[in-house]
């Protein structure tokens, strides 16, 4: 299925209701590409020109692909066997390569060399212009060599690919690079690298391995992705960083929109900014280190911000790390600003991220809860440890975020206590702005002085060690939340566990219910500071600061006598860029109710 923002953009092309490829003559552009029109089979033999092999190296192509004996292989557009007839023999009697083509004729030519070498493991298909007419499940690799940008219908076509590739299957394109003035081949029979990821996302397909080893094309294999609502800009924003870290202006001039916001306020023409990486970073590495990994969340307008972290022990930082990314009338995804992360004002007036948390946004399904925050102004949800691939595929289709994932594990019995679904929450926010607000709590009675347990102690740091470790890989940030009565439920008992973890992917969550329930003080000022670069998140509600009950303690914020323009004030001297959450536990009025009215109370404290 293709992804939702897919579907989304494919709505808001079709300006008359049509499907532009419900036609026989189908698409005569796509996604601000020309299409061009099919060789006729009278020219056939020029794709068996002498020169050819010296030009395309296609024995470097079959080689790379590494066709095994058994495989089941796909020639879309095979015309008259250049590529099929190779491959025909790599696959052996046991294997099966589908020879398709539009043109009976091409079919008829390559069936005659076919017999003539005695090759009869072929499979002779005529295709339609939006179909392939391949069987279900038949394909472990369906290969396109310069055949792709003639496709009038592509959409329909990389539907049946998908279909026809076996688990694991991939899609090969192999497209005469238009980056490279000096390849002597009309420029519309040509495709950027970003054009090709544009185009393949768009049809659900994320990039597996590429080579450059070809003298005039592009090699770029493709696999299914799995449904992601942000899979064109994410792959876009992956492949704008591999063309910056090859310092080739060329390569990268077709990432860039029009013109570009390199951070100054000042936009400028792509080429020029093009054209300036290459002098300025030549000679002085990659701007993009290798294994750099992206985060991508909302930007203003429907755009996505992609943020580039440098991996763990690089001793290279990223000099520009944030791209954003829109797209244009025609769908067409373009990175419009390269610059320095930068905390724009929100919708809401703050440049913090302000989310919901799962206490208040419901009765209803997570999807409807995670839409209704972004419906009422929030920047997304803050969520349970369950389901959370579905509640963020629905904030994410909503232009939002899951910001963070809620769970308590029991020292006591932490396996019993879904460490499991613990991991596999962080795994599914992978790439996006997620975090883990990590309660600790002890079956066994609370009546130790807190730091002398060590065993428990111990078990706590081993569990979030682990832990620190799969979020390092998947980039999920681990916020210590304390929490009144649990083994953990101090600010101060949070901060000293990050800090002997001494992870730069743990941290603490402040949580202003928890401390005035807990804490003898009712200033937090101490306990923010103390934090510092460890602070990863805040959690707010309206409050009575001498208040005992929790109905005292968690009203709509803006009720009670809580200063919520001192604390953020106060977070602004600490210099804290991350997410709010608003806590709810126990408000008895409907979500839509305490959501507009806490909003109101949060524009209000931010001049809004």
């Amino acid at each position: 299925m293709i992804h939702l923002l897919c579907l989304g953009l494919l709505a808001l092309s079709l300006q008359d209701g049509a499907d532009p490829e419900g036609s026989p003559e189908g698409r005569d552009e796509y996604l601000g590409r020309r299409i061009a029109r099919t060789m006729h089979w009278a020219g056939a033999p020029w794709l068996l020109r002498e020169t050819r092999e010296d030009e395309e190296n296609g024995a470097a192509l079959r080689a790379w692909l590494a066709a095994a004996p058994g495989d089941a292989i796909c020639d879309l557009g095979c015309g008259n066997g250049y590529h099929t007839l190779p491959l025909a023999r790599d696959v052996g009697s046991a294997g099966r390569v589908f020879a398709v083509d539009l043109q009976p004729e091409m079919l008829m030519l390559l069936r005659e060399r076919a017999e003539d070498k005695g090759l009869e493991n072929l499979e002779y298909v005529e295709a339609t212009v939006d179909d392939p007419r391949l069987p279900e499940g038949s394909c472990d690799v369906v290969l396109m060599v310069d055949v792709y940008h003639e496709l009038s219908h592509p959409v329909r076509v990389l539907g049946h690919i998908r279909k026809a590739l076996r688990p694991g299957g991939e899609v090969v394109l192999v497209e005469f690079r238009s980056e490279d003035r000096s390849v002597p081949i009309k420029l519309r029979h040509k495709m950027s690298k970003a054009q090709v990821l544009r185009e393949m996302a768009a049809g659900g397909f994320e990039l597996a391995r590429e080579t450059d080893d070809l003298p005039w094309q592009h090699v770029m294999s493709f696999r299914v992705a799995a449904p992601d609502p942000r899979l064109e800009p994410r792959v876009l924003a992956l492949g704008f960083a591999d063309a910056m870290s090859r310092l080739d202006p060329r390569i990268v001039e077709p990432f860039l929109a029009s013109s570009v916001d390199e951070g100054g306020g000042e936009r400028r023409s792509a080429k020029k900014v093009a054209v300036e990486l290459a002098s300025t970073m030549r000679g002085s590495g990659a701007p993009f280190p290798g294994a750099a990994r992206v985060e991508l969340s909302s930007g203003p307008d429907r755009s996505v911000r992609a943020r580039f972290t440098s991996p763990s022990g690089s001793g290279r930082l990223i000099g520009r790390d944030e791209c954003l990314l829109s797209f244009d009338d025609d769908g067409v995804w373009s990175v419009e600003a390269w610059r320095p992360a930068t905390a724009d004002r929100r919708s809401h007036g703050s440049r913090r991220p302000f989310v919901a948390m799962h206490t208040g946004t419901g009765p209803g399904a997570p999807a409807d809860q995670a839409r209704l925050t972004l419906e009422l102004g929030f920047d997304g949800i803050a969520w349970g440890s369950d389901r959370v691939g579905e509640v963020r595929a629905a904030a994410e289709a909503a232009g939002g975020d899951l910001w963070s994932a809620y769970h308590v594990l029991d020292l006591a019995d932490p396996e019993g206590s879904g460490v499991e679904q613990l991991r596999a929450a962080m795994t599914a926010m992978t790439g996006g702005p997620g975090m883990v607000w990590l309660g600790l709590r002890s079956s066994f009675p609370r009546d130790f002085e807190w730091p002398t347990d060590r065993e428990e102690r111990g078990v706590a740091l081993g569990l979030l060690a682990d832990l620190a470790a799969l979020a390092e890989s998947t980039g999920v940030e681990l916020a210590l939340y304390p929490h009144a009565g649990f083994w953990m439920e101090t600010d101060e008992e949070a901060l000293a566990l990050a800090e002997e973890l001494d992870s730069p992917q743990v941290g603490v969550c402040f949580n202003l219910c928890h401390f005035l329930r807990v804490q003898d003080a009712t200033d937090p000022a101490a306990a923010l500071r103390g934090a510092g670069e460890r602070l990863f998140a805040v959690t707010v509600n309206g409050a009575d600061v001498d208040g005992e009950s929790w109905a005292k303690l968690i009203q709509p914020l803006g009720a009670g006598d809580h200063d919520l323009g001192g604390l953020l004030r106060l977070l602004d001297e600490v210099g804290f860029e991350g997410p709010v959450g608003l806590q709810a536990y126990g408000i008895g009025l409907p979500a839509p109710v305490h959501l507009r009215a806490s909003m109101a109370a949060w524009q209000a404290a931010h001049g809004r």
